[in-house]
């Protein structure tokens, strides 16, 4: 049984006082976080701030070294292997490098996260599911082509069909625009909002990119030495006079 812990209640993500060192190096201080549900939460911050590992503090991937992390209410630090395991079955992550099999084709790929995860569909249902995920992101007619076959562009919306095929109710994306051209980053940055506002998911989004930030933001998180040292809207950051946050934004 999953302990439940009540801090915010509208929260679906809720970071608290978290602090991670690796050796002498403070990768987060005393970091706090709250993602809303159907909010979309851009985070940025220079290489080395403790983004991939806030992340992975979420998921149960590297353990905090104080603070709570409450994901679904629940204190991710205190579930059990199952529990923690069906919790990540609902939390979608989109890979930086995609993570496509280049030797499985696209539905072959697809079908993976629905049979690592336990779930007894028959044939007929699977393909159904992997039909309209592709759908979603315009790619139908790729099924049984193979990643080679595609443009980067494409690998990416096929990367983000497989993270929408079990449903989840949070998204984590790693730099989704990165090595894509300004045309194809923006079409990605606005099918996150168009995923966003058809299923209601609550999303952590990493990103560089200024135009991916401000096209799918409720709100913008900047990461400081460890710390969310500036949190708001795009235009309330960038109208911001204080030299550490103008840097993100010149």
């Amino acid at each position: 049984m999953m302990e439940k812990v009540s801090y915010n209640k509208e929260a679906i993500i809720e970071l608290i006082n978290l602090k991670k060192s690796f050796g002498n190096n403070r990768v987060l201080n005393d970091l706090n976080l709250t993602v809303k549900q159907g909010e979309n939460v851009v985070v940025i911050g220079k290489s080395g701030s403790g983004k991939s590992v806030l992340i992975k503090c979420i998921i149960g991937l590297i353990k905090p070294d104080s603070g709570i992390v409450s994901v679904f209410g629940n204190d991710v630090s205190k579930l059990s292997h199952d529990d923690l395991d069906q919790m990540r079955a609902k939390v979608g992550f989109l890979f930086q490098s995609n993570a496509l099999y280049d030797s499985m084709t696209i539905r072959e790929n697809l079908e993976f996260p629905l049979r690592r995860h336990w779930l007894k569909d028959t044939k007929d249902t699977i393909n159904d599911l992997v039909l309209d995920a592709l759908t979603n992101v315009g790619l139908a007619d790729t099924i049984d082509m193979k990643p080679s076959e595609l443009s980067g562009g494409m690998k990416k919306r096929v990367a983000l069909a497989r993270t929408l095929i079990l449903k989840p109710e949070i998204i984590l994306y790693d730099e989704p625009t990165s090595g894509l051209d300004p045309v194809t980053g923006k079409e990605i940055s606005n099918l996150i909002v168009e995923i966003q506002k058809k299923y209601n998911t609550s999303s952590i989004i990493i990103s560089h990119d200024l135009s991916c930030a401000k096209i799918t933001s409720n709100k913008i998180v900047i990461l400081i030495d460890g710390t969310c040292y500036a949190t708001g809207t795009f235009e309330e950051l960038n109208n911001m006079s204080d030299k550490k946050v103008k840097q993100f934004f010149d």
